[in-house]
């Protein structure tokens, strides 16, 4: 009996071995035996489909075919539609063994090392001749990034390294707050699916390639500040803040521009399967992201395409950045300054006060659960000619703090509520001091201006595009209230 248990378990090893060949890891898009892969060919595996609204009036070319999104003017077009690629950054153990040839100017002998390679930001970009609508302007920019991380399996017989995708982010506008941001999971379709907004270009994740926006759903961080895709845009009318469904146009699979999905793809036979009838013609061609300092120094990228291109860091890439074990790879994409949440602002509530607005972890935005929406500190100090009389007292303001809740960060008017306390000076002699707190609550509604496309725009240089007026009423105490009265706040910040 003891032989045919140690039969039956020799025989069976290699079934068992292959349960650990990663079969419950979402987002994969590459496995191989061998550790070295060109950074085209993580491109290709990894390359989104573009699906553009049907009215998009610069999709087609006379003949038919589609040539959106264009090449960039200094280079050649081409037969097909052209998207970019740029390895951003490379997370790894050493940037010697991690990265292969990494100054060359030819992108097949760029190669990446997966046995030293922990997680890559790579970026997709698709550069289009013209913007259509409202404040339209010849060259336009838009961008995504892929969080990709680098898997070794244990045990596996098929393959010894996966690549999975792991956060995919879509830009749109230029504001940090309006990203359309999703996690990866096991209702991701893959190549993943990206939705172009009409005639402005911003980019929206259809994490089921649906061709349907589905907030909450296709978006899964900044919930309520996610731009989504506003076909109606062009038109110059906004009546609102946040997203909503009529804004978005039904779209169709014949409208989409097709990444080139080698046939090592693990998802190359459901693609076929499903889209196999739309890809003639509907190709785009992938091409690495030119080098900018390398054009500039050339004076081949003209002045008004400058102002783009100079935006769009790192120019040399990739950078590299060393850690040690997986563990240490815990948020690849860094807050950029722009999606600051600090805020200042004058306040008169009952008397002339300084506000400050910071993050609830300090250092850390906090997005309320379920609902969505900020929870964030709000400091206010300041007491000048100003008193609260209560049974014949003068009490003297030292501060108030509140955590305060906000629905948004980045709609045009949004609704808040704090709760808190303020600090007193409750000793009518002006020589001795007595310190008392009392409850605070607070709740109004706030205008906010982007002020990044208006003649303000100068004013960005202070570190945020939104500034704004809070209106409010407040209540001290509680149970029966000390005091009531209006709020009214106006400073640059989100909150």
């Amino acid at each position: 009996m003891n032989y045919k248990n140690l039969i039956i378990a020799f025989l069976f090893v290699p079934i068992f071995a292959q349960t650990q060949c990663l079969d419950d890891v979402h987002g994969i898009i590459w496995k191989g035996k061998k550790s070295i892969i060109s950074f085209r060919d993580l491109a290709s595996h990894a390359a989104p489909m573009l699906w553009f609204s049907p009215d998009e009036i610069l999709l087609y070319r006379e003949d038919g075919l589609k040539q959106l999104p264009n090449a960039f003017p200094f280079q050649q077009q081409g037969e097909n539609p052209v998207v970019y690629y740029k390895i951003r950054r490379v997370y790894g153990k050493d940037k010697l063994t991690s990265i292969i040839n990494a100054d060359s100017e030819n992108s097949n002998l760029k190669l990446l090392d997966l046995t030293s390679v922990k997680a890559i930001d790579l970026d997709y970009y698709y550069y289009f001749e013209e913007e259509t609508g409202p404040t339209a302007h010849h060259h336009d920019i838009e961008s995504i990034t892929l969080q990709v991380q680098i898997m070794e399996p244990i045990d596996c017989s098929e393959y010894n390294y996966a690549i999975n995708v792991k956060k995919v982010i879509a830009r749109a506008h230029g504001n940090h707050w309006y990203n359309n941001v999703f996690t990866v999971d096991e209702q991701t379709s893959f190549p993943l699916s990206i939705l172009v907004e009409e005639g402005k270009h911003a980019s929206c994740t259809d994490k089921n390639a649906d061709g349907i926006y589905t907030p909450t759903y296709d978006v899964t961080e900044r919930i309520n500040d996610a731009w989504g895709v506003r076909d109606i845009i062009t038109s110059g009318r906004l009546v609102t803040g946040g997203f909503q469904a009529w804004m978005a146009k039904p779209r169709d699979p014949s409208s989409i521009v097709f990444p080139p999905v080698p046939e090592t793809s693990p998802h190359y036979e459901s693609f076929i399967e499903r889209y196999a009838e739309f890809t003639s013609g509907s190709e785009y061609e992938l091409r690495p992201y030119p080098m900018y300092k390398k054009l500039k120094d050339e004076n081949k990228i003209e002045k008004s395409l400058d102002y783009f291109m100079k935006q769009k860091k790192p120019h040399e890439w990739p950078h590299f950045q060393r850690v040690v074990g997986s563990a240490n790879v815990k948020q690849w994409i860094k807050e950029e300054k722009s999606y600051s949440s600090l805020s200042l602002a004058y306040r008169w509530d009952d008397s002339q006060r300084i506000s400050f607005s910071f993050p609830l972890l300090l250092f850390r935005n906090f997005e309320a659960p379920k609902t969505g929406g900020w929870l964030y500190n709000k400091v206010y100090l300041g007491d000048f000619d100003s008193v609260i009389k209560d049974s014949g007292f003068a009490f003297e303001k030292l501060m108030g703090h509140q955590i305060t809740y906000s629905s948004s960060a980045s709609k045009w008017i949004d609704t808040y509520v704090g709760l808190g306390y303020e600090i007193y000076d409750i000793d009518p002699d002006e020589n001795r001091t007595k310190y008392d707190a009392f409850f605070v609550s607070e709740a109004g509604i706030k205008l906010r201006v982007n002020i990044a496309r208006t003649p303000l725009k100068f004013l960005r240089y202070l570190g945020t595009d939104f500034w704004g007026i809070r209106v409010g009423w407040k209540n001290l105490g509680f149970s029966p209230f000390v005091d009531s009265g209006f709020v009214v706040e106006i400073g640059a910040g989100v909150f």
